[in-house]
């Protein structure tokens, strides 16, 4: 094997006394490590042989699969969930509202929830057709002594039907009629649809 060059030719000769002595005992020092053999031992090489670096990104790539897939399924699964819960809706019973001669065509059922016992709010689910698209919307009011005496909401229309959800903490049977009207509570609006309050 041939030896590696003296240090004085890779340096040169104008390198510092002191530095040149710091390098000179840096150089013994590595120059005293055994060199590398010239052929890889056959130990070596069976060791690396034996690895099964083909197999490894498929496995990994193959988990990577699965875990993605299942996360998939739980996102969908949640999802599912969410917009099931979301969308239910548990009615106690129905009111139909009866149009009056400014809206001869329209129609309303508003769907009333079960009262929650922790808060006392009521649900209200109310789908509503007929009515031409306004600005100001829309809102469903009670009356009490031919006035409007409680808000449940305000809405907008499309085109068919709206179904619009709301929820009120109203104790019904304090009130005489559902109304539904243009949302102008300061101009009094006459209704458009109206139901009694049923004696539940």
């Amino acid at each position: 094997m041939k030896e590696p060059p003296d240090l004085g030719e890779l340096v040169g000769s104008d390198v510092p006394p002191a530095e040149m002595e710091r390098l000179q005992e840096v150089d013994a020092v590595l120059r005293k490590v055994p060199a590398p053999p010239h052929d890889v031992p056959a130990s070596l090489t069976q060791s690396v042989a034996a690895v099964p670096l083909a197999g490894r990104p498929g496995r990994r790539a193959r988990r990577f699969g699965l875990a993605l897939a299942f996360a998939a399924v739980i996102a969908l699964v949640s999802f599912g969930i969410g917009h099931w819960s979301g969308s239910r809706f548990d009615t106690d019973y129905a009111v139909d509202m009866a149009p009056t001669a400014k809206a001869p065509g329209a129609e309303a059922v508003v769907k009333v929830g079960d009262r929650d016992e922790d808060t006392g709010n009521v649900g209200l689910l109310m789908d509503v057709s007929g009515l031409p698209p306004l600005e100001k919307g829309y809102a469903l009011w009670l009356e009490k002594d031919g006035e409007w005496a409680a808000t449940c909401g305000y809405f907008a229309v499309g085109e068919g039907t709206t179904t619009v959800r709301m929820t009120v903490a109203y104790d019904f049977r304090e009130f005489d009629a559902w109304v539904i009207s243009v949302a102008d509570f300061q101009a009094k609006p006459p209704p458009l649809l109206e139901a009694d309050i049923p004696d539940i």
